[in-house]
């Protein structure tokens, strides 16, 4: 049984927002931070490349190799990080990641539009869904005109704080994303809701480079 709610006919033009061809390659400034219990966060900053390197055809789908690569700064060589394969038809987009397929995107784009990102693995129930579609994002330096989001957990309370957030660029491919997964302070009342970061992780890439885009 299937938590989606899209139908079966999207307009051609949706996956434009996630395209692929052999050469494409988009390059991210990531930022990360790690919080341990009783210890300040752990940052980090890199840069991260993901490259169409190849594609083939698997049961009449086109299917596309990802190289994904890592650099500490821009005058360092790049050094192969994974590689995986991802592939979209006009239902959907899925990206083949440690060999548990995940659904990116689903057709059509529109704000009725929720799906399971798990819906070909076993990980648990986790929908996504649209917003701000076709709207300007500022993302760095770059601004992009035409625009979508799509949030998933996007939750705090007083014991944690969950986020999923993409927004995908037309014709560009994805501009932005952050991650968001911390428990606060629930040793003492005295500090039961203030917010203090107990443990947990939060990411945010920046796109910074592509040949999408001049």
């Amino acid at each position: 049984m299937s938590c989606q709610e899209r139908a079966t006919s999207p307009l051609p033009d949706d996956s434009a927002y996630f395209p692929l061809e052999v050469g494409n390659y988009w390059t991210y400034q990531v930022s990360t931070e790690t919080y341990l219990t009783a210890n300040v966060p752990t940052k980090q900053s890199y840069q991260l490349q993901q490259k169409v390197s190849s594609s083939y055809q698997m049961n009449g789908q086109l299917v596309f190799i990802i190289d994904e690569l890592t650099r500490p700064t821009n005058q360092s060589p790049w050094t192969l990080k994974s590689i995986r394969s991802l592939y979209k038809n006009r239902v959907e987009v899925i990206d083949q990641d440690n060999n548990s397929p995940i659904v990116k995107l689903a057709f059509p784009i529109a704000p009725s539009t929720s799906w399971n990102k798990n819906l070909y693995n076993t990980n648990p129930l986790s929908l996504l869904r649209y917003e701000a579609i076709v709207r300007p994002f500022i993302s760095g330096k770059n601004r992009f005109d035409n625009t979508v989001t799509v949030l998933g957990t996007n939750d705090s309370t007083l014991v944690s704080q969950e986020k999923y957030l993409r927004v995908y660029a037309r014709s560009i491919g994805c501009v932005y994303q952050e991650d968001r997964s911390l428990a606060f302070c629930q040793e003492s009342p005295a500090c039961l809701g203030t917010g203090a970061i107990q443990s947990g992780t939060t990411a945010k890439w920046v796109l910074i480079a592509s040949d999408r885009f001049p």
